[in-house]
């Protein structure tokens, strides 16, 4: 299974493949990075570097729910000082 987070102000596309389980979950890793798109019981979904530190997250207040997979739709990054507004597809 494959995930896409499509920037939203410049269309720049990241793709994450499915990589494991974690928590219970599925856990997907970006194709070019030691990125993750996991789901933590204290956080919900979010993004993770290798360190574990989160960076983003879905909007709606869907983070911490019970989907079983990253829920599509908008997500919030938070990184450097910088915020972006993606879209998560799934294929």
């Amino acid at each position: 299974m494959l995930i896409e987070f499509v920037r939203r102000v410049d269309g720049l596309t990241y793709r994450f493949l499915r990589d494991g389980d974690f928590n219970g979950r599925p856990s997907f890793k970006r194709l070019d990075l030691d990125l993750w798109c996991r789901w933590f019981p204290d956080r919900g979904w979010c993004t993770v570097d290798a360190h574990g530190i989160a960076n983003s997250w879905p909007l709606l207040g869907r983070a911490g729910g019970e989907e079983p997979f990253p829920p599509l739709g908008p997500w919030r990054s938070w990184k450097g000082g910088k915020s972006y507004l993606y879209d998560l597809r799934s294929f």
